[in-house]
């Protein structure tokens, strides 16, 4: 099947994107200790960049450096700016058309709490995690305004306000936040944080061509999370989603990426497996009901389960459940704009450049043996076991401490 939808350019507010592929943030726990982009990191968006996409995130980047869940998670602040600023004047070199985008996020109550300062915004049995006050929240809204404005200035060609996956962002959204005060309960309140961060930076960065986005989980899967109807409800009802793409696009937004799960609480939702495979359906109805809801531009995910086609999906035929078949077929019929890649950005980061020019054979597909997942959550490098000798020796090392482990009891 031929690339032809994936392939035509895209107007994102005063930018095109001169392609419908997308590098999704993938986090790699490769920075510097003071969250500055390290040579290895820089290395590896050099290749996502030369992979040309049309538009490259950057892994969850930091507005505060206690907010982290991986030791060596970057961090944008004022002692950290000239490394981005480095590492983006890097990238202009190997693709000057390519779209930057650096998304901001806090961990919350998912730091690590052996070198961070977990954080909540509404208390839950069993969680250390600290619960903030109203004036804490400002602060903190402050700080992601604030990153905004050195992305700025480091040369990005925008933001994306993390409130995706469990995250700080995201904890604010869920039905289960009935904190009191200014932050918590009705919809207004509960969506309040994310308003002010917007408008707090369209205040302080002056220029038409900065790209805002945001990003969601659509549908959680947890007790009183996104996408649900109630603090202790579980079922399906994107009501709230709907309005709050809704709430984005009018507060100037110019992109919405839509995602699913929790990175505690439903990974299969967030990252489909051959023991989740129909979640992949789930992504493309829930990305299809958040564009059909607003008139910017929308990312979908769930695209590197499919690889060529062999997988786990109902159906005979490989090519109609491939990448390919699907991407073309969910952009074609309008029920997303770009499509984005996380895992099989990391098997291989230039999979854009190698389906537009029809090299389709070279293309490394991701075999989801989720070493990937393992190396994130043993606070390794991340990077791909299968293609890439490095990450596989990481790995190798990993797998025998494990074993060991399992040996002492």
């Amino acid at each position: 099947m031929e690339v032809e939808y994936l392939a035509k350019p895209i107007k994102i507010g005063n930018k095109t994107a001169d392609n419908r592929f997308v590098v999704l943030p993938n986090e790699s726990n490769d920075g510097l200790d003071s969250g500055a982009p390290s040579e290895r990191s820089i290395g590896r968006y050099k290749k996502y960049v030369e992979g040309q996409a049309g538009i490259v995130f950057s892994e969850s980047v930091l507005a505060d450096i206690g907010g982290r869940a991986r030791i060596h998670q970057l961090y944008l602040g004022d002692e950290t700016v000239d490394g981005y600023a480095r590492m983006i004047d890097e990238l202009r070199k190997v693709n000057p058309e390519v779209i930057y985008i650096i998304q901001v996020d806090h961990c919350g109550s998912l730091a690590d709490p052996g070198f961070s300062d977990p954080i909540a915004i509404y208390p839950r049995e069993s969680d250390p995690a600290r619960l903030l006050t109203d004036d804490e929240i400002q602060h903190f809204r402050d700080k992601f305004i604030h990153a905004a404005l050195l992305a700025h200035k480091a040369g990005a060609d925008g933001v994306e306000i993390k409130h995706a996956h469990g995250f700080f962002g995201n904890e604010f959204l869920q039905p289960a936040n009935t904190r009191q005060g200014r932050y918590g309960g009705s919809f207004e309140n509960r969506t309040r944080f994310f308003s002010e961060v917007v408008e707090g930076i369209k205040q302080q960065v002056d220029s038409d061509d900065f790209l805002l986005g945001v990003r969601i989980s659509a549908y959680e899967g947890v007790p009183g999370g996104f996408g649900t109807s109630g603090p202790g409800e579980i079922t399906e009802n994107l009501s709230e989603p709907i309005a709050f793409a809704k709430l984005g696009q009018e507060a100037g937004l110019q992109l919405i990426s839509s995602s699913a799960g929790h990175a505690a609480g439903n990974l299969e939702i967030l990252l489909p497996t051959d023991d989740s495979a129909d979640a992949v359906y789930q992504h493309f109805g829930w990305t299809q009901t958040i564009k059909q809801a607003i008139d910017i531009p929308v990312i979908g995910a769930g695209y590197s389960y499919l690889r060529d086609g062999r997988n786990k999906l109902p159906g005979d035929d490989p090519a109609e459940k491939s990448f390919i078949y699907w991407a073309e077929k969910n952009i074609k019929e309008n029920n997303v704009d770009l499509v984005g890649i996380a895992r099989q950005a990391i098997a291989d980061p230039l999979l854009p450049k190698k389906f537009l020019n029809g090299d389709l054979k070279s293309i490394n597909w991701c075999t989801l043996c989720m070493d990937c997942g393992m190396l994130l959550g043993e606070q390794q490098e991340v990077g791909c076991s299968v293609y890439d000798r490095y990450y596989m020796e990481l790995a190798k090392k990993i797998m025998v401490v494990g074993d060991k482990r399992c040996e002492h009891g």
